[in-house]
């Protein structure tokens, strides 16, 4: 029985490496199809801004897993291209929430379209039998990516 468990543990192993590594190398393809002009900590801050927004600075900077000062910068940039504004926090007067400008929103509806139409002819790509493969691993992913967002929503 110890045998089949360190058996278990290399696999789940190999399988967690194998995926980081599918994972980063499928976000520089979609990443490929256009960035307006913005750094992946700035598409990153304003998508997580679009989910979770208006947010407070340091829950954006846990979010994105930042420091304040980073987070603060980042911010900075996107408020002068018009993308992000900071507006009272109707809670807590000493705060400010950071909240997407239509421009904001604009830009990540026509940079996510953009991106999904590139992933899709790659997909389109694919076998019949390969689609289905991916359909059916959609809810594991979505899975483990809900699981992270539910221990950063403890944390914050």
């Amino acid at each position: 029985m110890k045998n089949h468990s360190a058996i278990q543990v290399r696999t789940d192993t190999q399988t967690a490496a194998r995926l980081r590594l599918v994972v980063a190398r499928l976000t520089r393809t979609v990443r490929q199809h256009g960035a307006a002009g913005l750094t992946p900590s700035q598409l990153s801050a304003i998508a997580t801004i679009e989910d979770f927004g208006p947010i407070r600075m340091s829950d954006l900077a846990a979010r994105e897993s930042i420091g304040a000062s980073v987070a603060t910068r980042v911010v900075a940039s996107l408020q002068e291209l018009g993308y992000v504004e900071r507006i009272d926090d109707a809670t807590d007067r000493r705060a400010c929430l950071i909240k997407l400008t239509d421009d904001g929103r604009g830009i990540l509806k026509n940079l996510w379209g953009e991106r999904t139409a590139g992933l899709n002819a790659r997909i389109e790509q694919l076998s019949a039998t390969d689609v289905e493969l991916l359909q059916a691993a959609l809810p594991v992913l979505e899975k483990l990516v809900r699981e992270n967002e539910i221990r950063h929503s403890v944390i914050t």
